[in-house]
């Protein structure tokens, strides 16, 4: 028997290959993939393009992983709290525990694997991402149990939800009472949204560009307070307009590649409030940053990166919870085989695959 994977080879080339299944001793197992989502990190990886992680080829794509739990040793079911045949999702990053970031407790690791992303497929047993039909999971991996009645297809917005749930809520503080703008309507934007409204914001305010009319309109139907069109409407002028003068207490920039939304942000957020920086620009500088505004407002600028345990939990109980309609999120599910076209998808040059404009993209082998 062997499992079937897509492999990166190099920058724009995916190439079929089966690889054999790994022994499974008492610390580690093999998951069976259900489906595996596809993200804007993965359209970066594809080209060669991805901010702060160099393209690592040969390397099976996918870390955001739905499957189940086919073999694993006695010691490694007990640690994860999961039975064989369990449906299960699958944090990406395995730290080493032992490095001083580890010990210490904060972020990062300094040997981290990232499955999908840094680890080699040739580095035994090989099957380190989820364009394929199984994945090994390491001994240090962190699985979660998903709820009873939910399927691998809904389980798969677990990335976008948890990133939503700890930008647009754990982060910044957010709360009754709050008044949030998320920048940018794609599937980490409306992740925020849902994160910011379930933490009980009082009105969470979506921007958006004329072509996203349609990630706006879902923005609508999960609750946003109001859309805005920059292309159409000054955002700054309308956040002040809604507000009534006071300016947002939460900005969320979930933008990639813009950089004219940071002083946006700076000019809309009242005195005193936070903006939390999710997008990535590419290393490019921000024109029109004045750092005596950061000053004069008081303002706490934070940046954020990825999910934690804890928001994984939290995104499996609100999409278990049916409290938003998170269908709307998930446009797309393709075959494994047609992965190239689901990134495509994503990146806006599918041509007729992009009837519907993608947010959340699922493969399933």
């Amino acid at each position: 028997m062997k499992a079937h994977a897509l492999v990166l080879t190099e920058p724009g080339h995916l190439e079929a290959r089966d690889l054999p299944f790994p022994e499974i001793g008492e610390d580690d197992g093999l998951l069976r993939v259900e489906a595996t989502g596809i993200c804007g990190s993965d359209v970066h990886q594809f080209r060669g393009t991805l901010v702060g992680a160099p393209c690592v080829t040969p390397t099976i794509p996918g870390h955001e992983v739905v499957g189940r739990v086919e073999r694993a040793g006695a010691a490694a079911l007990a640690r994860w709290g999961v039975s064989v045949g369990d449906l299960v999702v699958m944090e990406e990053v395995v730290m080493c525990g032992e490095c001083p970031r580890c010990r210490g407790g904060g972020p990062g690791c300094d040997h981290m694997r990232v499955y999908g992303l840094s680890v080699r497929v040739d580095e035994p047993p090989g099957l380190w991402g989820g364009y394929a039909t199984h994945v090994y999971l390491h001994p240090q991996v962190r699985l979660h149990r998903v709820p009873d009645g939910m399927t691998a297809e809904e389980a798969a917005l677990f990335v976008p939800i948890a990133n939503g749930i700890r930008w647009g809520a754990t982060v910044p503080g957010t709360g009754p009472g709050s008044t949030v703008v998320v920048m940018g309507p794609g599937q980490q934007g409306l992740g925020c949204l849902v994160g910011a409204l379930d933490a009980g914001a009082d009105a969470v305010h979506v921007t958006g560009r004329s072509a996203d009319a349609r990630r706006l309109d879902v923005a609508r139907a999960l609750g946003a307070a109001s859309v805005i069109d920059v292309d159409t409407v000054d955002p700054v002028a309308r956040v002040n307009e809604l507000t009534g003068g006071r300016g947002a207490d939460i900005v969320i920039d979930a933008t990639a590649g813009a950089t004219v939304v940071i002083p946006q942000a700076i000019e809309m957020v009242r005195n005193g409030g936070t903006i939390v920086l999710g997008g990535l620009k590419g290393f490019a500088e921000i024109p029109g940053f004045v750092s005596d505004r950061v000053v004069l407002k008081q303002l706490r600028i934070q940046g954020v990166g990825g999910h934690d345990h804890a928001s994984v939990e939290a995104a499996l109980a609100l999409i278990a919870s049916g409290r938003f309609p998170l269908e709307r999120m998930r446009t797309h599910v393709l075959p494994l085989d047609q992965a190239e076209a689901a990134i495509e998808l994503l990146e806006g040059t599918a041509g007729g695959l992009a009837s519907e404009a993608p947010i959340h993209v699922t493969l399933v082998p």
